[in-house]
C-alpha cells in the first residue's frame, strides 16, 4: 500500500507522484524530486517496472530538464522511519551503481544517473571518445552530481567518481521495441528509432563524421551534460 506525500529526503520538499508501466500488468507508483534529480523507491518497486516504464520515466525526466539540480545533502533520512540511509554499491550487468538505502528495508533513494546506470542505459565513453569530447568541449556537466568535470585531467567526476557517459543506443532500441509492442499504447515506428540510435552512435555515417549525441553539443557548449543531451534525443521520438 502506497504512503501519503513522500518528502524528499535530500530537500524534504514533496515529491511528485508518477505511476509508470509494471511487469505482466497494472501500473507502479514512485516519487520523483526533481530539483534534486533523485526517485524514491518503496521495496522492491525498481525491479517491478516495466521497459515501458522506463521510458515513460525518460519523458518525465525530459519534461522536468529545466528545473535545475539540487546537490544531494550529506546526511539523508528515510522518508517511512527517518532512519540514515546507507550509501550501498551494487552491480549490474553495466557495473557498479549507487543508491541510498533505508536500513529497516523501507526503500532506497536512486539519483537519475544511477537509475539509468541500473537499468543499464547508460555506457561510459571509450577512449576514442572520450579523446574526441576532449578536443570538441574539453568540459563536461557529471551526469551523476553535476560537477564540472575537466577532461584534460580524466574522464570521471573528481566529486562523486561517475565515468562520463552517454545513453546506450542498443539497450534504448530494446527498450522502445518492447514499448511498441505493448497494447494500447503510442509509440514511434521502432524501426525509425533503430535507425536513429544508429546514427547516434554514428554506426550509420562516415567514419570522419560526428555521432547525434556529440553534434548537439560543441565548442560553446562547454560544461554540458551528455547525458542529459541523449535523454532529449530518445523523448523527441514520443512527442
Amino acid at each position: 500500500m502506497k504512503h501519503g506525500t513522500t518528502h524528499c529526503p535530500s530537500c524534504a520538499e514533496p515529491m511528485e507522484r508518477h505511476r509508470f508501466d509494471r511487469h505482466q500488468s497494472g501500473a507502479v507508483a514512485v516519487d520523483l524530486c526533481f530539483p534534486c534529480h533523485a526517485i524514491w523507491f518503496d521495496q522492491a518497486e525498481s525491479l517491478q517496472l516495466a521497459p515501458g516504464g522506463v521510458i515513460e520515466l525518460f519523458q518525465a525526466i525530459h519534461r522536468h530538464g529545466d528545473a535545475g539540480r539540487r546537490p544531494l545533502e550529506a546526511r539523508l533520512g528515510c522518508p517511512r522511519c527517518r532512519a540514515r540511509l546507507r550509501h550501498t554499491n551494487d552491480f549490474s550487468k553495466s557495473g557498479t551503481f549507487v543508491y541510498y538505502r533505508c536500513p529497516n528495508g523501507h526503500g532506497r533513494l536512486t539519483p537519475f544517473f544511477q537509475f539509468l546506470r541500473e537499468k543499464q542505459f547508460v555506457r561510459s565513453l571509450n577512449s576514442a571518445e572520450v579523446a574526441r569530447v576532449r578536443a570538441e568541449i574539453r568540459q563536461v556537466q557529471c551526469s551523476g552530481c553535476g560537477a564540472p568535470i575537466d577532461l584534460e585531467r580524466g574522464a570521471r567526476c573528481g566529486h562523486c567518481g561517475a565515468p562520463v557517459a552517454v545513453l546506450d543506443a542498443g539497450a534504448v532500441e530494446k527498450a522502445v521495441r518492447m514499448y511498441s509492442n505493448a497494447a494500447a499504447k503510442s509509440a514511434p515506428d521502432p524501426e525509425a528509432v533503430a535507425r536513429a540510435f544508429r546514427a547516434m552512435n554514428g554506426r550509420d555515417r562516415d567514419a570522419g563524421t560526428r555521432p547525434e549525441w556529440l553534434e548537439r553539443f560543441g565548442g560553446a557548449r562547454s560544461g554540458a551534460d551528455l547525458l542529459d543531451g541523449c535523454i532529449d534525443l530518445v523523448a523527441g521520438f514520443f512527442d
